[in-house]
């Protein structure tokens, strides 16, 4: 197995030149082309731990998420560990299960293993955690002014999925939502659809599920059934994810109403689970890309922006796909 000596004779430099190199420390442009080709023609790879040692910096990034069985937050992670790697930076993916202690124990270990920050997705209670020496950034819940904050208007976002049910003929809307303490993003959504019916004086209900998120589907299925057992309802209905849109998709399978001749369904993120997947909900559209782009930028330039973190809110659009009707 070559070693940087190796590299060095066949580039023909000195072995501190060669160290400045993969250190990042800036050389002559002819001297950094000799050791890069020496590099590869000796399949050479630096010894990261040491270099962490003696650097006291590290390549790799902890993302915490929550759960990675949404096609929002395949998507994200995906994003993000593509935005990382531009910068040749790695990442180690922790899936906190929705378990606080696990989540817990995910920052204890990034601080102890002194990765350069963390990015994390957290609904748990870690506020006391997350102050110390490793950089943080924080998607779609706020912190506090010392930690960036990137989200989408999901205030807005939620507006836009009222009117656009509105606008197409639905005047009796449904939305339907689990509890999520900590989750910001979740009620100003519920928030955003109440404003707008409130505005346009619509008849709204709002199903707010207080139940695990394991048996959701099927309370959400015992609902409907029992909601649209002798009339339709409702007319329209927003769901603030899409995978409780196909929650709802699912149940209206056994209902004797039809999306979107009957019933119109919005749901909120706009993600899939894989590259090619044609989306079929009609969707509050979030910009992942931007956001995992904002949340490494933000990350890698933490110590540049720390008297003066930022918050982030993207846009949002309506994508008009295959559960609502066209406009007439």
């Amino acid at each position: 197995m070559a070693n940087m000596n190796d590299v060095a004779r066949l580039a023909k430099v000195s072995r501190g030149t060669v160290s400045n190199y993969i250190n990042g420390v800036k050389i002559k442009e002819e001297l950094a082309k000799r050791i890069e080709k020496a590099i590869e023609e000796l399949d050479y790879v630096p010894n990261q731990a040491a270099r962490s040692l003696k650097t006291q910096t590290s390549d790799t990034i902890a993302f915490i998420l929550p759960t990675i069985w949404t096609p929002f937050f395949a998507e994200l992670t995906n994003y993000i560990q593509l935005e990382l790697q531009k910068r040749n930076l790695k990442m180690l993916l922790c899936n906190s299960q929705n378990n606080y202690n696990l989540e817990l124990d995910y920052v204890k270990m990034a601080k102890e293993e002194k990765v350069r920050g963390i990015i994390t997705i957290s609904y748990s209670d870690i506020d006391p955690y997350i102050t110390a020496n490793v950089p943080i950034v924080s998607i779609e819940r706020y912190f506090n002014q010392q930690v960036p904050f990137v989200t989408s208007d999901n205030f807005q976002g939620a507006r836009l999925a009222a009117e656009e049910l509105y606008k197409r003929g639905a005047h009796r809307l449904l939305m339907i939502l689990r509890e999520l303490p900590n989750n910001l993003g979740i009620y100003e959504r519920m928030n955003g659809f109440i404003d707008y019916c409130k505005h346009k004086k619509i008849d709204y209900e709002v199903y707010l599920d207080k139940g695990n998120s394991k048996d959701f589907s099927k309370r959400i299925d015992q609902y409907l059934q029992k909601a649209y057992q002798e009339d339709c309802r409702f007319d329209g209905i927003f769901t603030v994810t899409d995978r409780y849109g196909e929650y709802v998709m699912e149940s209206f399978q056994r209902l004797s109403w039809n999306i979107p001749d009957d019933v119109q369904l919005i749901g909120f993120d706009g993600a899939k689970s894989y590259q090619n997947q044609p989306l079929v909900i009609s969707t509050i559209a979030q910009d992942i890309k931007k956001m995992a782009e904002i949340s490494v930028e933000e990350l890698v330039n933490y110590d540049k922006n720390k008297d003066s973190q930022t918050k982030h809110i993207l846009p949002v659009k309506f994508l008009n796909l295959k559960t609502t009707r066209e406009l007439k």
